[in-house]
């Protein structure tokens, strides 16, 4: 996954609309055009996107001709600057519980997270982890390279992506756990990041509901912290609706101790009283009785890429002074680190494809942006070059 900021290369200007000046003006090498929108052809000055063979023969003709060649009026200028193709920040809290009865849940974990943070990785999003969990016995989770370093440290792996919190979650404290041990981990969360939890117990939390949760994670410092979150639950429930989770009868899911419908509603953005909250984007809910686990981490890691959309944009360089730009006449070429140029096609946002653009505001444009297709496949080309052309101007030496 590209970690960094790319170069944009080859940002051509041009394509200009400089204007006319209405009384010719006489020129020479030794005394060029005052107006930097202008360039001396055959001792006149004209408009600098207006080539020798077009300027009219009353502006051109009454000039004695200079002996000094006329300016190449088919050269580009090039300026170059860094784009904004930063991948999308994602920090993710793990709780696992540690009780006894979670053998096996703790070994689905331990044999899913590379996979989870793989897929995250595939998709652009610039992913840190937070594990709450103790990393001893049967029960407890030591997470192998590369996301971490196995045991006996049971640390983070070189890439630094994973905070290991070596604390014991029981059965019903999870969401004590993620609060208390706050202020080991705060340092290693970033404030721009969409935090997503995954919640991994077969009980019901004690002393939190979703509702009374929601606000502790606000209260926390610094404010905002936790604006945008996306909670998925790896719990014990029979049905699939809220009327239905606590209905035995309903589904199957034999090993859950106690029906985890408070993380339920954590992760389907419902309130205790099981009211859908606004602007809330919802996770994964999956039955923590599973005997294979593969999908289901697949499945949070598909929801965290859906609910944390890559953002890939371009800022359009000023024109040099005196000129304006065409945004008829922009293109944009994509150079995969392994393959060929590709140009894209310009699209509106309601209308895009796996290989276009747009621009933020059509009637004044600010940015280029690539559609959600194109953006993840860029995010994940380490090599990948973006060329912005507008065009070509001459230049006036």
């Amino acid at each position: 996954m590209a970690t960094s900021r790319w170069l944009l290369g080859a940002l051509l200007l041009g394509a200009c609309d400089c204007g006319s000046n209405p009384t010719p003006t006489r020129c020479s090498v030794d005394d060029p055009c005052e107006d930097p929108a202008q360039i001396c052809v055959d001792g006149t000055c004209v408009p600098r996107d207006v080539d020798d063979a077009s300027v009219d023969a009353t502006t051109s003709r009454d000039a004695e001709p200079l002996d000094a060649p006329a300016a190449d009026a088919g050269s580009c200028r090039s300026v170059s600057g860094e784009s904004s193709l930063q991948p999308s920040a994602v920090d993710i809290v793990v709780t696992i519980d540690n009780s006894g009865s979670m053998t096996a849940e703790a070994e689905q974990t331990r044999a899913n997270m590379n996979r989870f943070v793989e897929i995250l990785a595939a998709s652009g999003l610039d992913y840190r982890v937070v594990l709450i969990s103790s990393p001893e016995g049967d029960t407890g989770v030591c997470v192998p390279g590369p996301l971490g370093s196995g045991p006996p440290e049971c640390l983070s792996g070189p890439d630094g992506r994973l905070r290991a919190i070596h604390d014991e979650v029981g059965s019903r404290d999870a969401p004590e756990r993620v609060l208390e041990n706050y202020p080991e981990y705060s340092d290693f969360l970033r404030p721009e990041a969409v935090k997503v939890f995954i919640w991994i117990t077969d009980d019901q939390a004690r002393d939190y509901t979703a509702d009374s949760f929601r606000e502790a994670l606000a209260a926390l410092e610094p404010a905002g912290m936790f604006a945008d979150t996306i909670h998925n639950a790896i719990v014990g429930f029979y049905g699939d609706t809220p009327a239905t989770w606590n209905t035995e009868g309903a589904g199957e899911c034999d090993s859950l101790a106690r029906v985890g419908d408070r993380y339920l509603r954590l992760a389907n953005c419902l309130t205790d009283d099981d009211e859908p909250i606004a602007d809330c984007v919802s996770g994964l809910s999956a039955k923590v009785c599973e005997l294979d686990w593969t999908e289901i981490f697949e499945g949070i890691a598909a929801a965290v890429i859906r609910g944390v959309p890559v953002q890939c944009d371009f800022a359009i360089p000023d024109p040099p002074e005196g000129m304006t730009i065409n945004f008829d006449d922009v293109r944009v070429t994509y150079t995969p680190g392994d393959g060929a140029s590709e140009p894209l096609t310009r699209v509106t946002m309601d209308t895009c494809t796996a290989d276009g653009w747009y621009y933020d505001d059509e009637a004044m444009p600010e940015r280029v942006l690539l559609c959600p297709a194109l953006c993840t496949r860029v995010q994940a080309d380490e090599g990948a070059r973006m060329d912005v052309g507008l065009g070509c101007f001459p230049v006036l030496e």
